[in-house]
């Protein structure tokens, strides 16, 4: 099967909806044998044309000034130039398929092509890209993108969810489509625990851009209250980046708690496990989510998890049993919650091991497995003349 894959983000940059399709891509071409082609956003001085594995990687030039953060205007530049080359590639090397990851752009870049050369094309939705999905940051966008949305999966063959919550919301939308869920995935023989001696200073993991939505402005918040609570030592270890990196140092400064956040950078996703090996406790206070793999990663690492109690999270941290589940920007529970599992290693120990147990579902090797079925499905019913949805 020849897949033309269209996605603004794939690493080393995006964030964790770039990981999942790394993953996606080397079992599609390694285990599955397909050939595999991504249309994807150029970067600084990365190779326009790369071979990775046994796909091939396009990097059309886009303006992006941030690794991991890509803002709405910049999202358009990416859809226009994917547009262009995918005008002259497509009708060139006739793809079987094309598997659009977020509605807008890469979407919208796929519905053109299927009305210009017929080709059928499977749709991801990863969270935000959903109208309603993420209201605190598009609630002035959503009303305009909503019908270009809707047309943009109601052409789609198949159209593709990451978590209950988000399926809920497109069968709210649209209640006529019929929306599949494919959760998202970890690779469980990357992601495991490990033995280790106890860590003098309780480790408390946060693995996310620093960017509004992923709500570590909540952590530097809780964190004087943290100290209250407990006479434990503890630090706060931040793996990744993004534009709001001043505003916190800023925050904790006023605070007084930044000599409990240690800030790492981005790390090598091939040397990421190694982190949450390290940790003792994994924390994301999203505003909202599709379906973090941060968690899942952390949760095949056997790591307790405390993460805000929205669609998403709520469908793989069960309160009480692997983790706890926060409302958003409450800090005194938050604070509350952290400072218990600081005093309590033995709860960390039990909590971590329903993690483990919990994500086993999530295996890339079957996730993967669901999506070649819609694929031949897919295709089945071009051949045939059918779609799969209205």
């Amino acid at each position: 099967m020849k897949l033309l894959l269209i996605t603004n983000e794939f690493p080393p940059i995006g964030g964790g909806g770039a990981s999942l399709l790394q993953y996606a891509v080397r079992y599609l071409t390694e285990e599955h044998g397909h050939e595999v082609c991504v249309v994807t956003s150029s970067y600084r001085d990365l190779p326009r044309h790369e071979q990775v594995g046994r796909a091939r990687i396009i990097r059309v030039p886009a303006v992006r000034r941030y690794k991991d953060f890509c803002a709405t205007w910049e999202l358009v530049t990416y859809g226009l130039s994917a547009l262009l080359y995918c005008l002259w590639f497509v009708p060139r090397t006739k793809p079987d398929l094309i598997h659009a990851y977020f509605a807008l752009p890469g979407g919208f870049v796929a519905r053109i092509l299927h009305l210009l050369y017929g080709t059928p094309y499977v749709l991801y939705f990863g969270g935000s890209d959903m109208p309603g999905a993420n209201p605190t940051r598009y609630k002035n966008v959503y009303p305009f993108i909503r019908g270009l949305t809707r047309w943009v999966w109601r052409s789609a063959s198949v159209s593709t969810v990451c978590s209950e919550g988000l399926l809920k919301l497109g069968r709210t939308l649209d209640p006529q489509y019929d929306f599949r869920l494919v959760p998202n995935g970890v690779e469980l023989v990357q992601f495991v625990p490990v033995e280790r001696p106890p860590n003098p200073v309780v480790k408390v993991l946060f693995i996310g851009r620093l960017i509004p939505r992923k709500g570590f402005q909540y952590v530097v918040r809780a964190l004087p209250r943290v100290r209250e609570l407990t006479s434990v030592p503890f630090e706060i270890e931040v793996v990744g980046s993004g534009a709001m990196r001043a505003y916190l140092d800023d925050l904790a400064t006023k605070l007084r708690v930044s000599h409990l956040i240690k800030y790492q950078g981005t790390v090598p996703y091939s040397e990421l496990h190694h982190s949450y090996q390290g940790a003792d406790i994994f924390v994301l206070t999203s505003e909202s989510e599709g379906m973090p793999c941060a968690t899942l990663e952390a949760m095949a690492c056997g790591l307790p998890i405390v993460t805000t109690d929205v669609p998403g999270n709520q469908e793989i941290v069960r309160e009480g049993e692997n983790g706890f589940l926060i409302p958003v920007g409450d800090t005194e529970r938050l604070a509350q919650t952290l400072a218990w599992l600081i005093r309590d290693p033995a709860l960390r120990r039990r909590l971590g091991a329903q993690s483990r147990r919990i994500v086993q579902p999530y295996d890339w090797h079957d996730i993967v497995r669901r999506y070649e079925a819609i694929f031949r499905e897919v295709l089945q019913r071009a051949q045939s003349g059918l779609r799969t949805a209205p």
